[in-house]
């Protein structure tokens, strides 16, 4: 039984995204958990006004949290077409970063799934999300994204590094039910690849084929630019990038992952983000 993480605001993007991944996982014994976090808006109130806060004060956010959870839980377990499917709700009064972190270890989650804004803006949560939380593979989804009957997964990559492959095979067996084709975009020019390089593709491309039976696809493309491109022509597959292991720099903050970057520039696609 796979365990699936999906935060939501209950709006309209995230309840889209819902539909979306009930429908990639039709196939797939599910256990979906909805996750609502909350914080208290405390910023107007000094310290003696927080004390004299009645219980209704602090009990309402979770209350009102709650409330949107079963509705959410109970519309679609109702759903005639999730019968693989369980459905479980999570508040928290927490930042969503320490929420979703918290129950990925409490409950032994598989995947995060997050809602992306469908334009070149990243979420400051999904930042960080992405910076802080690598322990299984996170899947972005943009508004209005549609799911077809098989999954068609492309790996981007400079395969400057030897890539870990746990996380992909993690996201592939989840969808154990479900056809998977793989296609590797490798961001350089064949004829540029150094010989470190080409090891690490051929190193990729015998490790994927253990996770398909289909035939890995493999493509070359010059500017890392092309990568928009591509994915604007490719949307109904999922984008696979790998987010390399933090370096000092940006364990410190200095920096920033180059994922968040490439991010932006594949908005309309959904993303699977990977962890060395």
């Amino acid at each position: 039984m796979k365990k699936i993480l999906i935060p939501t605001d209950f709006s309209q993007n995230s309840c889209q995204t819902v539909d979306y991944i009930t429908r990639l996982f039709k196939n797939e014994n599910c256990e979906f958990y909805f996750l609502n976090t909350y914080v208290y808006e405390a910023s107007d109130l000094n310290a003696i006004e927080m004390l004299q806060a009645d219980d209704d004060w602090f009990e309402k956010p979770k209350a009102d949290s709650l409330e949107q959870l079963g509705k959410l839980v109970s519309h679609y377990t109702l759903q005639p077409n999730n019968q693989r499917h369980s459905f479980y709700a999570i508040s928290e009064g927490v930042s969503l970063e320490e929420g979703i972190k918290k129950n990925i270890d409490k409950i032994g989650i598989d995947m995060v799934v997050l809602t992306s804004m469908g334009s070149n803006s990243i979420k400051p949560s999904t930042k960080d999300i992405l910076e802080k939380i690598r322990s299984c593979p996170i899947l972005i989804v943009p508004p209005h994204a549609t799911a077809s009957n098989g999954i068609n997964l492309t790996i981007a990559t400079d395969i400057q590094e030897k890539i870990n492959t746990s996380e992909i095979e993690q996201f592939i067996k989840t969808l154990e039910n479900t056809n998977t084709e793989i296609n590797v975009l490798v961001l350089k020019e064949q004829n540029t690849l150094s010989t470190k390089a080409k090891d690490n593709l051929e190193n990729l491309l015998e490790k994927l084929k253990h996770f398909s039976n289909n035939t890995i696809g493999l493509e070359f493309v010059k500017p890392t630019c092309r990568l928009s491109e591509y994915a604007v022509s490719h949307t109904n597959e999922i984008m696979c990038l790998v987010d390399k292991k933090p370096d000092l720099f940006r364990k410190i903050g200095l920096v920033k992952s180059k994922i968040l970057s490439k991010l932006k520039k594949i908005n309309t696609s959904t993303v699977l983000t990977v962890h060395q």
